[in-house]
């Protein structure tokens, strides 16, 4: 019987070098190739700047004659896209109740104390100059970053204003439009759109079409809900669980009036002798008393936050969790 010879020492360290560099290899390609691709956007739909202004080339003089044969009538300049500037100046908030405003060249924000038999909730209404000031973040700074507290977000982020998003990262499915980026083209449930034109709009799940919403500019896009107002009413049914319907809970939830004017609603709730909150036909209803076109509701119970210049607003439950976005009002870069 012939025994095999062992193979020489060097031989051995070479192959345990190379199997060592292979692992290495494939732990880097599966933690900063294949991983980093889950944070990036599938596609850019909508710059996230502030257009800026048009310059103007200057042209030879051209004597009397020749101005007056090729002088065109004036026109008026359209608005850019995403610019309020017309509606913002005119734009008055109303401070009944208020529990705090803010003013500057960009935003008009106030948050209003409510009250009914069951709840106490708080409305941020709030104008914007420009659609840029309307921003959404992920926790770390990276779609599927894991999770932060919203204050920590907000703080990060220099917010004004800040709410509780759509928990977009504790799932897999779900529209994802952040900023002008689309991350997730899966649709689960209802959807809401904010177009880069100032126009809000949410959808049950078998109308959106996600195609349409890009062409159309799409610039935030969230899937939680349900969807709130359909045509002025509370919806005939909602599409959602029965829990989700039914609980009496802390509600989060967005509503749109015209482009350039909107709300960020929060719900206190499941703390007896204080607030049990909403179930959803009575935010609705809320929703539909406050004026708004259109309405969505967004994570609720013990994500429910809201932050205004660095303090929380209201009593969130159990103070607040860590969660995976944030919608926020920020200064224009």
């Amino acid at each position: 019987m012939r025994h095999k010879k062992p193979l020489p020492g060097i031989l051995v360290i070479l192959l345990d070098l190379l199997g060592i560099g292979a692992a290495l290899g494939i732990f880097y390609l599966f933690t900063f190739v294949i991983s980093l691709s889950d944070h990036q956007p599938l596609q850019n739909i909508v710059s996230n700047t502030t257009p800026a202004s048009t310059a103007v080339i200057a042209t030879p003089e051209l004597d009397a004659s020749a101005q007056n044969a090729t002088q065109a009538p004036e026109t008026t300049p359209s608005p850019v896209p995403g610019d309020f500037s017309a509606t913002f100046a005119s734009a008055t908030l109303d401070t009944t109740n208020a529990v705090g405003n803010y003013v500057d060249d960009n935003l008009k924000i106030v948050i209003s104390e409510h009250h009914t038999d069951k709840a106490v909730f708080f409305v941020a209404d709030f104008w914007l100059r420009d659609i840029h000031s309307f921003q959404t973040a992920f926790a770390r700074g990276r779609f599927k970053g894991g999770y932060a507290m919203p204050d920590e977000m907000a703080s990060k982020a220099n917010a004004i204003l800040a709410i509780s998003g759509d928990s977009c990262g504790s799932s897999t499915d779900g529209i994802v439009i952040r900023n002008g980026d689309l991350y997730r083209d899966s649709k689960s449930g209802d959807v809401c759109i904010l177009y880069l034109d100032g126009t809000m709009e949410s959808y049950y799940e078998a109308d959106f079409d996600l195609d349409a919403a890009i062409a159309r500019g799409a610039y935030q896009g969230w899937s939680f809900g349900p969807k709130l107002i359909d045509n002025g009413q509370i919806p005939s049914s909602y599409n959602s669980t029965s829990i989700i319907i039914n609980d009496r809970a802390p509600r989060a939830a967005i509503g749109y009036y015209e482009p350039g004017h909107y709300c960020l609603v929060t719900v206190d709730g499941r703390q007896s002798g204080y607030s049990s909150g909403m179930n959803l036909d009575e935010l609705s209803q809320a929703m539909i008393d406050l004026g708004c076109k259109d309405a969505y509701n967004l994570d609720g119970g013990q994500s429910v936050m809201m932050i205004f210049q660095g303090q929380l607003i209201g009593k969130p439950y159990k103070g607040g969790r860590v969660i995976s976005d944030i919608i926020y009002l920020g200064e224009l870069s």
